[in-house]
């Protein structure tokens, strides 16, 4: 590398920047060192007042620039590129697109000019150290390590670097920085570009600031980003911003790093699709004679003709010819034995393209040749050959595509005539480049599709969720307008009869606004107007003004006023309706989750699933969200957690402790490390100082938030594991300034660390388990017994991004809702491919994912499997046992009953569970206790049935299609009458069962299988339905939001 002096960099200047340096001789002649008076941003902004846009010349304004030109950056010219003249018609008139692309060039143009003189003009005020004394003292007071002039250097401008060594520890306890002097090793584009130079950097008097210039005189057009890191110069000490270097992106490069990474993305998918092309042209010319030994005019089997070509001879190459294959149905019970019409899905060279032609399949009239009787029911369909193929493949199914023939997975397949030459490779190699490249293209777009209907599917399901929470409540409130708005008058309306309020002669409302904080809650309680005709509307009714600036309306409602009245306040939670149009908005919460474990990044069991989606949950319904983690030693090898920044660092314990920061799934997390290696282990959990471990991470947690003055609203901790958080806060931390926090405790397994759960439970304000049926079935246990007033259920749910079929990359084809049949289709056959099991006949495939042990109820999966097979399905298990006793016992059923109809897999395979719950038809979740369960809502997810015991949330999640049609329709649409809905009414999902012996399961899986034989139109049906339920963390989300402002009085 490099040492230039920043002096040199400027040899040549303009005329004007001389006369300009003239004018700060005179000023330092004067002696005035102080230019107070006379702030450069102030003069910046005189001199470039009379420009067109009003563009400043400070570096804040060169801010203004940037960001006014992001929307046009992707069409960002090269400095010397003059825009385009305008194209004109006969009438010499523009088009709208023409008119529109010349505006934006020109007015791009004209906003990098602006911003070049800007940047231009800034470093030329910038020449005397006075003025350099001025602008560093002006960050004094902000903290400001390093800064650069203009902020967002601009290509074609001079930049100037600032550090300030003072605030760099480093640096400034190393004597030779005051001694020796800094140098600034300047890169760009990640290093990437040219080769780091180390500029030679010059102390300002009477400061701890150093300064350089850029070298060059100008940022290159070339540089998408500056990288910077500061040394002394003997390089014995340096300031690398934590390792992470210092950035700066830049305005108007050449081509932004976007667009650099899409043209070398390019070039690259580019240059493997054409060995991709070679490699399978290779391919098919060496596998020639192999095919054409498997491929026939006329093939036979069982002792009769199943196909055979109308020629009787190898089909010809060339799409102009069309040609005939006759395909005889007899004996096979494909589409009935009195259909009229199949289709033949044929591809060609081995299906190098998958299906290409979908050709209707007619009977053909009989004839001596193609005979109708016992053996012999033909039909035809048309193939048209392309010109480079070398066989024809084809499978055939019913006219809805329902049941299929593949010739027992081997595909029937018809020999054509080769004729190609080497050029003819040659021309197909290049074909077959562009067809890769264009199916690259076209994928690419259907993902970009897929995403934006998957966003719309997400705000879809959020804003359903919210007005089912809110249709849930309306038999007890409503308002006239449904939604209140914001400045007008609503009518509040009140059904006393389904509360605790039924015996009341009077009823009272005291009401308010943006949870109670507004300062214009009404004043006092308001007796409301009695029903008119209470046997056909008994609602009780006010009128009251929503000002304009409330974003909720709270209500409460009361038998009297005063000493002796009974109050309805929603068991503590008050009712709340949310306005329309109002002119403020509701201030986020401020949540921090406290936890041991978050996925992905630290994943031992579904605790860290439900950190994670939680807090994005919560955080998309607009609450800033937060979690504190250990800083295990194995975060270290990440991915995820390159980008970690330095937060603070205290001593705590008897340690100093680190706190470091990253963006994890979009939310910001903090990690914990404490000096004394504690959670430098391979593993969350598995040693015997666990407990202590974990009791010293939940106080180095608050230790932390004490530290740095955070003062969230809610603390939330997690299972035994962060228990401790509870006591701590309430007993050390609350009255010595960690004043603000509410406690919210979760418990996702009773099974451990029972008394500190019980002490949890005590000191915090809400605690919750994960389903309402389990905390029903726990309500009993010692840990929260006594306190039940503030214990919830509340389910989980699952991620809708990372549980998706139509974006999912693991299956086969992608689906939806709405092409259910097609997409489960296609992932049972590449199931059973995996598995070795027959498609014959189109069985009913049953499934299992589980961990194999006591409590998943492991006797009831083995009777699954022996049920399934005698009734004509197909069973699949995938899962493993921790005792090797119940393993062994599995692989001998394995054995057993493994073959062409069951497939066993005892391990666990990400890739393989995915096709599982694409694939299956039915998937058994016979548990004996279910705190939540998540593999039947996954399962819905992908279409798939669930055939569940009712317990815990399996009880909550499944409803039972003969026996759960009211329960269903009101928590899946809030009604009260499914009956009334129409074909919307019943939103049954499932198949459910009591008892725990093996007949209680056949009751349930009997009803399952029969009604997938008897009416499978049906069945498929209900797989599109399951689809469409929401299980994802929507409703859980707004239940826990409305717990957390009970916690803290709102």
């Amino acid at each position: 590398m490099t040492t230039m002096m920043c002096c040199s960099l400027y040899s040549s200047k303009s005329s004007s920047a001389r006369a300009r340096n003239t004018n700060a001789k005179r000023l330092r002649k004067s002696g005035k060192k102080k230019i107070s008076h006379f702030p450069i941003s102030s003069r910046i902004r005189a001199q470039s007042s009379s420009s067109p846009s009003g563009t400043s010349s400070s570096s804040n304004d060169a801010k203004k620039v940037s960001s006014g030109n992001k929307k046009t950056k992707n069409n960002t010219n090269n400095k010397n590129t003059k825009p385009a003249p305008r194209r004109k018609t006969a009438k010499s008139s523009t088009t709208d697109s023409d008119a529109s692309d010349f505006d934006v060039g020109k007015e791009k143009e004209k906003l990098k000019g602006e911003a070049l003189k800007a940047a231009s003009d800034a470093i030329s005020l910038l020449q005397s150290y006075e003025q350099m004394q001025f602008l560093c003292n002006t960050k004094e007071d902000k903290d400001v390590k390093e800064f650069t002039v203009p902020s967002t250097p601009v290509c074609g401008a001079p930049v100037k670097i600032f550090l300030d060594a003072s605030k760099s520890s480093s640096l400034r306890e190393n004597s030779k920085t005051w001694e020796e002097g800094v140098t600034c090793t300047v890169g760009f584009n990640e290093w990437q570009f040219g080769e780091a130079v180390d500029v030679e950097m010059t102390q300002i008097p009477e400061t701890s600031w150093f300064e350089c210039t850029l070298p060059g005189g100008e940022l290159s057009a070339e540089a998408f980003e500056i990288e910077y890191v500061f040394k002394t110069k003997g390089g014995d000490a340096y300031e690398n911003n934590n390792e992470q270097n210092f950035t700066k992106e830049t305005m108007f490069p050449r081509k932004t790093k976007k667009e650099l990474l899409e043209e070398e993305e390019l070039k690259r998918t580019d240059k493997e699709d054409e060995q991709n092309a070679a490699e399978i042209i290779s391919r098919i010319q060496t596998s020639i004679e192999e095919r054409q030994e498997k491929s026939f005019t006329k093939f036979e089997k069982y002792e009769r003709t199943i196909f055979e070509t109308e020629s009787g001879e190898k089909l010809t190459q060339g799409y102009a010819t069309k040609q005939k294959i006759a395909w005889n149905k007899a004996q096979n019970p494909i589409g009935g034995f009195a259909c009229s019409s199949l289709k033949a899905h044929c591809g060609f060279s081995n299906w190098m393209n998958g299906v290409e032609q979908v050709q209707e399949m007619t009977p053909i009239a009989p004839s001596e040749r193609f005979p109708a009787d016992e053996q012999n029911c033909w039909f035809e369909f048309i193939v048209q050959v392309p010109k480079f193929a070398t066989s024809v493949e084809f499978v055939v199914s019913d006219a809805d595509e329902v049941s299929w023939d593949n010739n027992e997975s081997n595909d029937y397949v018809v020999a054509v005539e080769n004729a190609n030459e080497a050029e003819d490779w040659l021309k197909m190699q290049t074909m077959l480049a562009a067809e890769l490249k264009q199916k690259r293209k076209q994928a690419k777009i259907d993902e970009e599709i897929a995403r934006v209907k998957a966003e719309e599917e997400r705000l879809q399901l959020k804003a359903a969720a919210v007005e089912i929470s809110l249709k849930q409540q309306r038999h007890i409130i409503t308002c006239e307008p449904l939604t209140p708005q914001a400045g007008q008058k609503c009518t509040v309306r009140y059904n006393k009869n389904n509360t605790n309020l039924s015996f009341a002669e009077d009823v009272y409302l005291t009401g308010g606004f943006n949870r109670w904080k507004h300062a214009n809650n009404l004043p006092e309680p308001l007796k409301m107007h009695k029903p008119v005709n209470p046997e056909t509307d008994p609602f009780y009714t006010i009128e009251i003004d929503v000002p304009s600036d409330a974003w909720m309306c709270d209500f409460v409602f009361s038998s009297g006023v005063g000493e002796g009245a009974q109050y309805d306040n929603r068991g503590g939670k008050d009712y709340h309706l949310p306005t329309n149009g109002s002119t403020e908005k509701a201030p986020p919460l401020h949540i921090i989750n406290i936890a041991v474990e978050m996925a992905p990044i630290a994943k031992v069991g579904g605790l860290a699933d439900v950190v994670t989606s939680l807090s994005r949950a919560i955080s998309d319904f607009g609450h800033h969200v937060e979690i504190i983690l250990p800083m295990y030693s194995f975060f270290n090898s990440s991915p995820l957690l390159g980008a970690r920044e330095f937060e603070t660092n205290f001593d705590f314990g008897g340690c100093g402790i680190t706190v470091t920061k990253c963006r994890v799934e979009g939310v910001m997390v903090f990690f914990v490390e404490p000096s004394n290696g504690m959670f430098a282990r391979d593993a969350v959990y598995g040693w015997n100082d666990d407990a202590s471990r974990f009791n010293f991470f939940c106080n180095a947690a608050l230790e932390f938030l004490l530290k740095t003055g955070r003062q969230p609203d809610i603390l939330h901790c997690h299972d035994w594991s962060t228990a401790e958080v509870a006591r701590a806060h309430w007993e050390n931390y609350h009255h010595n300034g960690l004043w603000k926090p509410k406690v919210a405790f979760t418990i996702h397994n009773m099974n451990y660390g029972q008394a500190k759960l019980g002490e949890a439970a005590f000191h915090s304000q809400m605690t919750t388990t994960v389903s309402p049926s389990y905390a029903g079935e726990v309500s009993g246990h010692p840990a929260v017994s006594g306190n039940l007033h503030k214990f919830h259920g509340v389910r989980n749910g699952i991620d809708p991004e990372i549980w998706n079929p139509a974006t999912d990359n693991f299956i086969p084809m992608k689906y939806d809702a709405d092409s259910v049949v097609k997409g489960k289709k296609a992932a049972r056959d590449e199931l059973r491919s995996r598995l070795g099991l027959t498609g014959y006949g189109d069985k009913p495939v049953v499934g299992v994912i589980s961990r194999l042990t006591a409590q998943k109820g492991i006797h009831l999966i083995k009777h699954a499997a022996h049920h399934t097979l005698s009734r004509g399905g197909q069973f699949v298990l995938l899962g493993s046992a921790p005792d090797p006793k119940v393993q062994a016992d599995f692989n001998g059923l394995g054995a057993q009953l493994g073959g062409e109809d069951a497939g066993f897999f005892f391990a666990f395979d990400e890739t393989l569970s995915r096709l599982m719950y694409a694939g299956c038809d039915v998937i058994v979740v016979p548990s004996m206790f279910e705190p939540c369960g998540l593999t039947q809502m996954t399962a819905m997810r992908y279409g798939t049935v669930p055939c569940v015991r009712a317990t815990g949330g399996l009880r909550d999640t499944v409803f039972d299609v003969d026996t759960d049609k009211a329960r269903a329709a009101w928590e899946i649409n809030a009604s009260t009458n499914w009956e009334l809905d129409g074909e919307n009414g019943d939103c049954t999902n499932g198949f459910s069962f009591e008892g725990t012996s093996e007949g209680d399961l056949d009751y349930a899986l009997d009803r399952c299988i029969d009604a997938f034989w008897n009416d499978t139109k049906w069945f498929r049906s209900l797989q599109a339905r399951v689809m469409r339920q929401d299980w994802t963390w929507n409703k859980p989300a707004l239940e826990y939001i409305d717990l957390y402002y009970q916690s803290i009085g709102k």
